[in-house]
């Protein structure tokens, strides 16, 4: 029997002993399955352009939540509020894109520009999104 050794990225990220595993990081299987790629740029313009999903994900290197809310015009990334008197992180942010937060670029339309646009602390957003834990893709 084979098994497999998982890095932690983040401990106590769920609850107590309730860790954040590297191998979570990024879109999820079902995700690249149904993109049919494992681009991240694919994935990102299948599920976001072409499907108009909203997407909002925690980024571990900045500890920020972030959200990309695509229903309506303008399009809106932005930074989530967060209620840091909760002691886990995963329950700090309810990672719903519908809230007000710090708007960090607006679109005035769903292109690849979003994708070519976004940089956090100097980072492509496909950076930023493999090493991000995605919370809500709606």
């Amino acid at each position: 029997m084979e098994t497999t050794k998982r890095t932690i990225a983040l401990l106590n990220y769920y609850g107590e002993g309730k860790h954040l595993y590297e191998d979570e990081l990024g879109w999820w299987q079902n995700v690249k399955d149904e993109a049919h790629s494992l681009i991240s740029k694919d994935i990102f313009e299948y599920e976001i352009i072409q499907m108009g999903l909203n997407l909002a994900f925690y980024y571990i290197d900045n500890d920020t939540c972030y959200g990309l809310h695509t229903e309506c015009l303008p399009i809106e990334f932005k930074i989530l509020p967060r209620d840091k008197t909760e002691e886990f992180i995963c329950w700090q942010c309810d990672f719903d894109t519908h809230h007000d937060g710090h708007v960090l670029y607006s679109f005035d339309e769903r292109t690849m520009n979003i994708w070519d646009t976004i940089r956090i602390d100097e980072k492509t957003l496909g950076e930023v999104l493999e090493r991000s834990i995605i919370m809500t893709l709606n």
